[in-house]
C-alpha cells in the first residue's frame, strides 16, 4: 500500500497528502484566477517550495516529474526576474501534469486539480 510519512513520523495514506492539502490548493487555486500573474511573483518563490516539499513527501516516485517541473518553474522566475518563455513552458507543462495528477486524486481534490490545471493553463497563456 502507497503511504506518505507525515512530519511527526507517521504513515499516512498517498491520497491524504492531496486531502490534507485543500487549504494550499484552494489558496493556490485562488491567486491564479484573481491575480494577475506579475503579482504572483513577490509569494510565488514560497508557494513553489511548499508545494515541492508536500509532494517530496508522498513514497515512491510517481510525483517526481511534477516536482521537477516545479523547480523548472522557481528557477525560471529567478527571484523576480522571470525568464517569459520558461514560465509560460513550465505553467502549460504543469497544466498537463496537474491534469494527469486529477485522474488519481479523490473526488474533491481531483476536482480542485483540475480547475488548477485550467488556471495554470489560462496564466500560461497571458505570457
Amino acid at each position: 500500500m502507497d503511504s506518505t510519512h507525515s512530519t511527526s513520523g507517521q504513515e499516512q495514506p498517498a491520497g491524504s497528502v492531496l486531502a490534507g492539502s485543500q487549504p494550499h490548493l484552494e489558496a493556490t487555486l485562488h491567486a491564479l484566477q484573481t491575480t494577475q500573474l506579475p503579482h504572483l511573483l513577490p509569494a510565488a518563490g514560497d508557494n513553489l517550495y511548499r508545494w515541492m516539499n508536500l509532494l517530496q513527501t508522498v513514497e515512491g516516485n510517481q510525483f517526481a516529474p511534477l516536482i521537477l517541473e516545479l523547480q523548472n518553474l522557481y528557477n525560471a522566475i529567478d527571484h523576480g526576474n522571470p525568464n517569459g518563455p520558461q514560465v509560460k513552458d513550465s505553467l502549460q507543462k504543469l497544466a498537463e501534469l496537474t491534469t494527469q495528477a486529477a485522474t488519481t486524486a479523490d473526488a474533491e481534490s481531483g476536482g480542485k486539480l483540475r480547475e488548477l490545471a485550467q488556471a495554470l493553463q489560462a496564466a500560461a497563456s497571458t505570457l
